[in-house]
């Protein structure tokens, strides 16, 4: 017999599916550091090696710079028409202008970016003219961005510091934070001997150590966990003034230490004092307490109790006897030892001041009493002089007593005269004359 071939199909196995690893449904925040102009460039190639998990670009109108950049950092060159390779030789406008042009090379920067660190030396050409385009083109793409500035030194001129604060203006609006540092600073850290190369490491070194906690704090998973997220609801706003610094201490007074460092930063001129949004990150070994935890959290919020603070703990079992406090604030108020005047002392009352209090008030009393005086004077001299003119006006005559005969005769004959004295006045003048020749011819 033949067997019949079953019409029955065998179904194929489907393979079970693949599960989603929880990592693909978490976005992994991109942070990039962008240096522009000679100083943020050379800040940006000395830190660029010693972080991970971060894009670094360097932007110059200086070719020559450009090609000192080390492996690893990617470079924009623009405004070639305008310098021909050439800085912006402490012009602004030009480094302005050159950064409208490469507009479009610019923006393709800020793609896909969550979080841009601008950083760059004001007070010269590039880096005061250009940067404020680079932050307007970041804010147009809607990129979170943090800016990092330094200020010249004093002994640089007047001048500079002018470019450096016009330039600063400028950037401030388009930014939601920005740290200052002034150069000027760098003496609290170093010995004036130091040279000069030297000096300048020191402040990258310090800016490195403080970008790698920051970096570590967001893309490292901890105990309690910091994520880009946190990082976002400190950072939004518009130009705010941020604080951000880092220590590392150990020993048995670490907590002590670590909290005067981080709360005290040389190289800025102002603190955490009345900073609303603060977020720090504390990095132990496991055996970090619960209370040294308290001691850390209440000492930062004590500066502003209303102020909205995260915080987070992370574990690394490499820093046993070590611990690390990664702070950033934004809306820091300055330093009142270094901004705010003191109070003025109350002056001291002179001595002689009750005493001359009371002279407004005599002064209208001593001169209503003299003019009382002189009306007395007067009353008591007036009368004697009148009645001596009196007597002297009337004639000795008037004084003899006359009958009523007697007076007649007397009226008589002062009416002839006057009468005569009529008479001779209404003859005209030359007549009169005439008349009074007569006589004596």
């Amino acid at each position: 017999m033949v067997k019949k071939k079953s019409k029955i199909k065998k179904r194929k196995s489907r393979k079970a599916p693949k599960p989603i690893e929880l990592k693909q449904l978490v976005h992994r925040a991109r942070i990039r550091i962008i240096g522009i102009g000679g100083g943020g460039s050379s800040i940006v190639s000395e830190i660029a090696p010693q972080l991970k998990k971060v894009d670094f670009i360097i932007a110059n109108t200086d070719s020559q710079a450009l090609k000192q950049a080390p492996r690893g950092v990617r470079t924009l060159h623009f405004g070639q028409e305008l310098t021909h390779g050439l800085g912006c030789g402490m012009d602004a406008k030009i480094g302005q202008k050159a950064a409208k042009e490469a507009k479009q090379q610019i923006a393709k920067l800020f793609k896909g970016i969550d979080l841009c660190i601008l950083v760059s030396c004001l007070g010269a050409g590039t880096g005061s003219g250009a940067t404020p385009e680079f932050a307007k083109i970041a804010k147009e793409m809607k990129v979170m961005t943090f800016g990092i500035f330094t200020l010249p030194f004093k002994f640089e001129g007047g001048k500079k510091n002018q470019i450096a604060k016009a330039s600063l203006k400028r950037i401030t609006p388009n930014l939601n934070a920005l740290a200052i540092i002034p150069n000027e600073n760098i003496f609290q850290i170093i010995d004036k001997n130091t040279p000069l190369k030297e000096a300048f490491s020191t402040i990258n070194k310090r800016l490195t150590a403080n970008l790698k906690a920051l970096c570590e704090m967001v893309y490292v998973t901890g105990l309690i966990n910091i994520d880009f997220a946190d990082l976002r609801t400190i950072l939004d706003g518009k130009g705010k003034l941020a604080y951000l610094n880092s220590s590392l201490t150990q020993g048995q007074n670490r907590i002590e230490e670590a909290l005067k460092l981080v709360l005290k930063s040389p190289l800025n001129e102002y603190s955490i004092q009345g900073a609303d949004k603060i977020i720090f990150n504390i990095t132990a070994s496991s055996e970090l307490g619960m209370k040294e935890v308290e001691q850390i959290s209440r000492t930062i919020s004590d500066f502003n109790k209303r102020a909205k603070i995260i915080f987070g703990v992370s574990q690394d079992n490499s820093y046993r006897d070590k611990i690390r406090i990664l702070l950033l604030a934004l809306g820091c108020g300055k330093e009142p030892k270094i901004k705010l005047k003191p109070k003025p002392k109350p002056k001291p009352i002179p001595e002689s001041e009750p005493e001359l209090k009371p002279e407004p008030e005599l002064k209208p009393k001593t001169k209503k009493v003299k003019p009382k005086a002189k009306k007395k004077q007067i009353k008591k001299a007036n009368p004697p002089s009148i009645n001596i003119s009196i007597k002297e006006t009337i004639p000795e005559k008037s004084l003899v007593r006359r009958n009523a005969l007697d007076l007649k005769k007397a009226v008589e004959e002062s009416e002839e005269e006057m009468l005569a004295q009529e008479r001779k006045w209404d003859v005209p003048a030359f007549l009169r004359r005439k008349e009074e020749k007569e006589p004596n011819q």
